[in-house]
């Protein structure tokens, strides 16, 4: 069989240019006696402004006529019939007189009924309109493939382009954070702006050029399997015996291959990319920590993974951009409590009351310092938080049907914090019946919460110098004893069993809330919420919630209302919830 293809007639040879590998088109013959087509010959000498040239078979130098390429001889000895049939592909190459009309089954070749007598009397043979409508039906195929591969390809390039238009969008809101901190400190930042746009620009500019290229590359991909796709359909459609076997070939062990294919489709994205901005986060910026309050550009990696759930985009809080939403609170009649963490030189935050519409219905000055989940009542009613005299109280949801009971951690700011059982027993909900469940080692905590279970509960714990970062600690609830409460008082303060370990540093958590088997912890600092695992008293990094989703941009707050949906709010006051993911609209990458 290799034999058969390898030979290759002297008519089909003399018939082909060198320089262009396709049939002559005016053919011309040079003073070497080698022939080109005189287009081929033009492009040449236009970059042989010397008016000489090497021939491109002998490299013989030849000189270019005063008239140009088209003084050069025509090759008479090629006649126009014989051109005309090698460009139609109907006729032999063995014998230009003779039609094909059968096909060797053992060469792959087309072939006249003197090839099939003279080369291949001993090779299976088909005739060349059966060949011609199994090679359509094999192209059939082919088209259908090639389209599943064409789909890959513009599919993945969306997504790059989308990821791509993301971080810009996220280069733009981050140039607006930094220059709302350069107005605050104008006459001070100067210096550390252009240092804090210079690294942005560099990491932003890292992560668009590799974009690029992802996109140079799929753009190219995306050109071939096209222009194959466009090959073999135009082959189909003409029907020509010749046409349909050369590309069957192509498509069966050439560039149309399932292996030729496959290295155009398989490159895949595993992970995205976000400028963040890191910061210090103290408040009580000084000219010696300007450069941490103007933070510098960094880039945060998320692995792609599949969505979990659909965020949206409720209301929006005021219109100050450096509003910390400290807690948020949904109610069962669809309303939604939102507390703003109070500033270093304010003793007391506001609570507001917002219905679905993002109107405020209610105001009031609640001097809180506490994350709070309100517990719905039969009444429709809800609990308010409060602020005792020296003391920080969390409370925390309680999931039991008759929702009479939640959790309430009171931090007396000497390293300890004692954890509350809270009994409601009439129709006010602050009237309740107190048990002490345990005494833990915690330093201030900024936010608390109890998992379905009631066996495991988190602390997160504030700071207690500017240059130390919060830290998430898991406690055990204690079994009860003998004894009863009074017994309990007896007992040593609990220690934590594990620590969370962030896979990023530095980190900034901001919130904690169990959420159905994990424990959601929102990190201000890089706009991210983590998803982790609480298995055998230990915490354990999983992924990242909605990665790329651009609405997440420092988190503060974290609940969950009684249909199961997540709350989420943002710095700058953006209320959003997640819900588990059901459509395709989704902000996702």
């Amino acid at each position: 069989m290799a034999t058969c293809e390898n030979e290759k007639s002297t008519v089909e040879e003399y018939l082909t240019c060198p320089l262009c590998l396709d049939t002559f088109r005016s053919p011309k013959l040079l003073p070497c006696s080698h022939t080109f087509c005189e287009a081929c010959l033009k492009d040449l000498v236009s970059n042989h402004p010397s008016g000489k040239f090497p021939c491109p078979t002998c490299r013989e130098e030849i000189q270019v006529p005063q008239d140009g390429v088209s003084a050069f001889k025509n090759n008479f000895y090629i006649k126009p019939e014989e051109l005309q049939r090698a460009r139609d592909g109907s006729y032999c190459s063995k014998h230009p007189k003779k039609e094909i009309e059968l096909y060797c089954v053992d060469c792959d070749v087309l072939m006249c009924v003197t090839c099939l007598v003279t080369k291949h009397n001993q090779h299976k043979a088909e005739d060349i309109s059966e060949a011609t409508e199994r090679f359509k039906t094999q192209l059939d195929k082919d088209i259908e493939r090639l389209e599943r591969c064409v789909g890959d390809v513009k599919k993945h390039a969306q997504l790059v382009t989308q990821e791509q238009q993301a971080v810009k969008d996220k280069h733009a809101a981050l140039v607006a954070n930094i220059r709302n901190r350069q107005a605050t400190l104008k006459a001070a930042v100067d210096k550390y702006t252009d240092d804090a746009l210079a690294s942005l620009h560099i990491i932003t500019t890292d992560i668009t050029d590799t974009h690029k290229a992802d996109l140079h590359c799929l753009q190219q991909n995306l050109q071939q399997l096209t222009k194959l796709q466009q090959r073999v359909q135009q082959a189909v459609d003409t029907g020509a015996g010749c046409e349909l076997v050369t590309v069957a070939r192509e498509m069966r062990c050439g560039r149309g291959s399932e292996e030729a294919v496959q290295k155009l489709t398989t490159k895949q994205m595993t992970t995205v990319c976000r400028p963040v901005l890191r910061f210090s986060a103290t408040r009580d910026v000084t000219f010696e920590c300007i450069r941490d309050y103007m933070g510098s550009a960094a880039k945060m990696e998320m692995a792609v993974s599949a969505p979990e759930v659909t965020v949206m985009e409720q209301f929006q809080c005021r219109e100050d951009p450096d509003n910390d939403v400290y807690h948020v609170c949904p109610k069962t009649d669809g309303k939604v409590w939102v507390s703003y963490e109070p500033s270093m030189m304010r003793e007391g935050a506001t609570s507001e009351k917002f219905n679905a519409d993002g109107e405020v219905v209610d105001t009031r000055k609640d001097n809180v310092r506490a994350k709070v989940t309100w517990a719905p009542r039969k009444n429709g009613s809800s609990m308010r938080p409060v602020q005792r005299t020296g003391n920080i109280d969390t409370y925390a949801k309680k999931t039991e049907p008759q929702l009479t009971r939640f959790f309430r951690l009171n931090n007396d700011l000497t390293g300890q914090a004692t954890v509350y059982t809270e009994k409601i027993v009439s129709e006010d909900p602050l009237k309740t019946e107190s048990t002490k469940e345990c005494t833990v080692k915690c330093g201030a905590h900024r936010a608390f919460d109890v998992d379905a279970s009631e066996q495991l509960f988190v602390v997160l714990e504030e700071a207690q110098t500017p240059d130390l970062q919060r830290t998430v600690r898991l406690y055990r609830r204690p079994q009860p004893q003998s004894g009863g409460q009074a017994h309990e008082h007896q007992r040593p303060p609990v220690d934590a069993i594990t620590t969370y370990r962030p896979p990023v540093a530095p980190f900034q958590p901001s919130d904690v809330c169990f959420y159905n088997e994990v424990l959601l912890v929102a990190d201000e600092l890089n706009d991210a919420i983590h998803v982790v695992n609480v298995q055998d008293g230990r915490l354990s990094f999983s992924r990242y919630l909605a990665p790329g989703c651009p609405l997440l941009v420092q988190p503060t707050a974290l609940n969950t209302d009684t249909r199961g949906r997540l709350w989420v709010a943002c710095k700058g006051g953006t209320i959003l919830t997640c819900e588990p993911f059901e459509t395709d609209d989704v902000f996702y990458l």
